[in-house]
Parts: structure tokens; C-alpha cells; sequence
């Protein structure tokens, strides 16, 4: 019986990677068959590809492959004052904000937290707020190990309800208040007229797609990863899948510039973006974190009389499809 190989064992055998094998089968150069959703290369196909100018074929790829890179990091916007965040890095960044007179809020979300600081500033009892950028995992995390004071959090949900189970799984052993500021939608974003006919999480695998992902640690990765895996759809037939960009502007940026095809972003960015459009991802849920034990603080206090303003809220009803229906609203989470 002929041998049978899956991609990974292609790899090994041309000690290349994994993602290597899946571009050569897209450009045609290495022959499969596809069984279900799962890749499958033949003795055959294989001994074909390697007859053939393998050499060539597998350096072609490696300079298109660089290009390529270079040119989606040259398309996406330089974002030089959001550092990716490592543990010794984002440690001293919040062990110097600690130090310094105001509460640490770390969050991605940079708009709202600039419209809470301006409307903290018209409040008694208010602190300044000193802004630490991280994804929603490590802005967690951190107020976990209470290097910062509140966690800014977009978590997604595929229904307009949103039990916050991924903070309180997060958040072992801690008591926290949980603050509700808006809910809002999340979208693929695709070129205007949408050419190549996206519709849904399942073209992603198409291997004319090129996909531009978001950070790991993020709401939107996490949300997306388990939606995959619920799927049994392979990470590994999506093209792009390992690019990841950080923010909803670069997601929108690296779309429109020609460098991807689609990613995914909250909707009300595209009004800066009227070449492109979207198709519905899910529901997101931004929420301030605390400690419970900080709820009566007068600062703290400061915080929720300023989320539960009606200028507040007047400011987020600006952005498209955000919602201020449970804005203010206190939940408890004791874990």
C-alpha cells in the first residue's frame, strides 16, 4: 500500500516547516488531496515534487514568503508607543505608573480610557489615570498580581448575553467588581463590495484568502480560537493565520493597504475606513476589573459616577454599534 503522509510528516522529511508545505500545495508546486478538511500527500505526490526543482521551488518561496512579511509590517501603521508586552518589560512598566501618584489602568482599549480620563477630570475625589497598554490576558494578569489598579477588558460573546466567564477563570481565588461600560460589535473586515465573497468564519480556509489575526491575548484571539476549535476547523489551512497585528487600526489598515484580505475589528472603526466594510464576528463586552476590596475607595467611587454619567455615555453612543444599555452596571465575581 502506497504511503500516506500528512503535512506535518512532509515537513519533517524536507525539514522545512509545516506552514512551508501548505504554500507549496496552494501554489500548486507540491500536489494533495484533500479528505474532508484534512490534507493529505501521497508517496506519489511527494516523489513528484521532489524530482522536480525543489531547490528553486523552496527558495522561491522562502524570498516571496520574506516579501511578503516585509511588505504587511511595511502596511501596517508603526505603533511605536504600544510595545508588545513580556513579563520583564510590562513588569517594570507597571512597577514605575505604581510609583507614581494616579491609578493604572491597563487595557488596549486606548479611545475609552482617554474618554474616561476627560471625564474623570470633571469629578471629586478623582485620581489621574496612567494608561499601560496590554492585551486583555496580561491586563489581567497583572491585576491579578496587583501591579496595576483596573483591567479594561473587550471579551466576545456569540449572543448579546455575556457571563464574563473568562474573567472569573482569570481571576482565581479573587474577589473582583466588574463595571460594566458598553457592549459593542465586532466584524470581519473585507474590502468595500466584498470581492472575494466572504461570508463567514468557514472561508477563512480558502486558500486564495490571506488572513491578518490579532494578538494572542486578546479578547478577539481567544474568542476566535475557541470558535475554531468548536469548528474543527485546522488553524493550519488558514493563510495568515500566524500574522497578528495589534490593534483594531492595524487590523483595518492591513485590509485596506492591499497586505490582507480580511481580519477582524470592533465596526466603529470603519468610519475612518471607507474603503471597507463588514460581515457580523460577535458581540464584544468592554468591562472595568477591580478588586472588590477597592470598590468603596473615594476614587474608585470617582470611576463608577463617571462611567455612569450621561456625558459618559453620550460620548460612546458616538461610536457605531456600541451600546449603553448596562453601562454602570456593578457585577461581583468571587471566585
Amino acid at each position: 500500500m502506497e504511503k500516506i503522509y500528512t503535512p506535518q510528516e512532509v515537513a519533517d522529511r524536507l525539514l522545512i516547516k509545516k506552514a512551508t508545505v501548505y504554500e507549496l500545495i496552494k501554489r500548486g508546486e507540491l500536489n494533495a488531496t484533500k479528505i474532508g478538511r484534512q490534507i493529505r500527500v501521497s508517496q506519489e505526490q511527494l516523489d513528484s515534487y521532489l524530482k522536480g526543482s525543489s531547490k528553486s521551488a523552496e527558495r522561491s518561496y522562502t524570498e516571496r514568503s520574506y516579501a511578503e512579511r516585509s511588505y504587511i509590517e511595511e502596511a501596517l501603521p508603526q505603533v511605536t508607543d504600544i510595545p508588545r508586552f513580556t513579563s520583564v518589560s510590562g513588569g517594570q512598566q507597571t512597577d514605575y505608573l505604581l510609583n507614581n501618584s494616579g491609578l493604572v489602568i491597563s487595557s488596549q482599549e486606548s479611545r475609552v480610557v482617554e474618554l474616561l480620563r476627560g471625564q474623570l477630570g470633571k469629578e471629586r475625589n478623582s485620581l489621574p489615570i496612567l494608561h499601560s497598554y496590554m492585551n486583555d490576558y496580561n491586563s489581567l494578569y497583572s491585576l491579578y498580581y496587583e501591579k496595576t489598579h483596573l483591567a479594561l477588558t473587550c471579551f466576545l460573546s456569540d449572543g448579546e448575553s455575556w457571563d464574563r466567564k473568562q474573567i472569573k477563570n482569570l481571576m482565581p481565588g479573587k474577589e473582583v467588581a466588574v463595571l460594566s461600560v458598553c457592549s459593542l460589535l465586532w466584524g470581519f473586515y473585507v474590502k468595500k463590495g466584498n470581492p472575494l465573497l466572504l461570508r463567514s468564519m468557514d472561508d477563512l480556509t480558502r486558500p486564495e484568502v490571506r488572513f491578518l489575526n490579532r494578538e494572542l491575548g486578546s479578547g478577539s484571539r481567544m474568542y476566535l480560537d475557541s470558535s475554531l476549535l468548536e469548528k474543527r476547523i485546522s488553524k493550519d489551512l488558514i493563510y495568515g493565520y500566524e500574522k497578528d497585528c495589534l490593534s483594531n487600526m492595524s487590523a483595518a489598515h492591513g485590509v485596506a493597504s492591499g497586505a490582507a484580505d480580511i481580519s477582524i475589528g470592533d465596526i466603529s472603526l470603519l468610519s475612518s475606513y471607507p474603503q471597507l466594510e463588514s460581515f457580523p464576528f460577535a458581540h464584544g463586552f468592554l468591562d472595568l476589573v477591580f478588586l472588590k476590596s477597592d470598590l468603596d475607595h473615594p476614587a474608585f467611587q470617582s470611576i463608577c459616577n463617571a462611567v455612569n454619567s450621561e456625558e459618559f455615555k453620550s460620548s460612546l453612543q458616538h461610536f457605531k454599534g456600541y451600546d449603553t444599555s448596562h453601562t454602570g452596571n456593578i457585577t461581583i465575581i468571587t471566585n
